[in-house]
């Protein structure tokens, strides 16, 4: 339970979404302390005319003032997602909007979000609101498996604010009852099992919600029965949550177009910004800026609180 917010990544395309975007991650940057960079990816989006250098350091400099943050803007300009991947995973965390219609030429691979999350390292904050005044995270669900990475993901809803009330989401998802029916199972043995696996799937949940407690103030479990991305969206709608934290495993993009994971559905049903935290990864390359540079990362010029106004493009 000991992840840290160290720096944020922002994507930025040059459409009205992205300062939305920026004011975000400037407010979790402020809240922790930690510096915000950002990374122009119109070039992919094929948007460069609505975005470009004045562009960014009219958001930079508004982040800078508006929330007294130290904000980076990486000069490069990125024309691929693995170019944008590279970048995120030298960062704890990457900021983009939604989109909401998939470009044509990405039919197939998905969004920018779908094609991140196959490749990146890091947690990815994906926006459907717009944030109002230096609002914050009250309210937090963690749609969990109950294998050991459900504490890695309320880990994750911590790292953006430990004083939320998070609530932990398990759906048991349907039984396919016809083998077993087909195998003449007693009806008296097959209740006797769905009772078993829903306490044993109670008692994995209290477990997780201790070990949250260690870092958490308030937090409550939910149990339901059925599919888990539909129970995510219903319980996001009526607790009002206005972030919700899901993992996911990398696969294929035929995979993905095929199967419909449950973090894609949770995408496009909830209302609330999701967090989409790799399962099958390392953890994500946090440093501070000046290692990230001896690293090899991309050249970038910095905008100080104080300073927003003398910066130099």
């Amino acid at each position: 339970m000991g992840l840290q917010l160290q720096n944020i990544l922002a994507a930025v395309d040059g459409s009205p979404a992205s300062a939305a975007v920026v004011s975000r991650a400037a407010m979790l940057a402020a809240k922790h302390g930690v510096a915000l960079r950002l990374m122009d990816i119109s070039p992919w989006c094929g948007t460069g005319a609505a975005a470009g250098p004045d562009h960014l350091r009219a958001l930079a400099r508004q982040a800078a003032e508006s929330h007294g943050v130290c904000v980076e803007i990486i000069d490069d300009r990125a024309s691929s997602v693995a170019h944008i991947a590279r970048e995120a995973g030298r960062h704890s965390l990457i900021a983009l909007h939604h989109e909401r219609r998939v470009r044509l030429r990405s039919l197939w691979r998905g969004s920018l979000a779908d094609q991140l999350l196959r490749i990146c390292h890091s947690p990815v904050l994906i926006l459907k609101s717009v944030p109002a005044a230096q609002e914050s995270y009250d309210r937090v669900l963690v749609a969990v498996d109950l294998t050991p990475a459900a504490n890695d993901l309320v880990a994750a809803a911590g790292m953006l604010d430990d004083s939320s009330a998070v609530q932990i989401l398990h759906a048991i998802p349907p039984l396919h009852a016809n083998p077993l029916r087909n195998a003449e199972v007693p009806e008296h043995i097959l209740r006797a099992y769905l009772v078993r696996r829903k306490l044993e799937a109670h008692a994995q949940l209290l477990e997780v919600a201790a070990a949250a407690l260690e870092c958490q103030k308030r937090v409550e479990t939910v149990l339901r029965d059925g599919e888990p991305a539909r129970h995510a969206a219903l319980q996001q709608s009526s607790a009002k949550a206005q972030l919700v934290v899901v993992g996911k495993r990398r696969a294929c993009a035929l995979l993905d177009m095929l199967c419909c994971g449950v973090a894609k559905r949770v995408i496009a049903w909830c209302e609330a910004d999701i967090m989409v935290v790799p399962l099958d990864c390392p953890g994500p390359q946090s440093q501070p800026a000046s290692a990230a540079h001896a690293t090899g990362s991309l050249p970038a010029h910095r905008l100080q609180p104080t300073t927003a106004d003398k910066s130099q493009p």
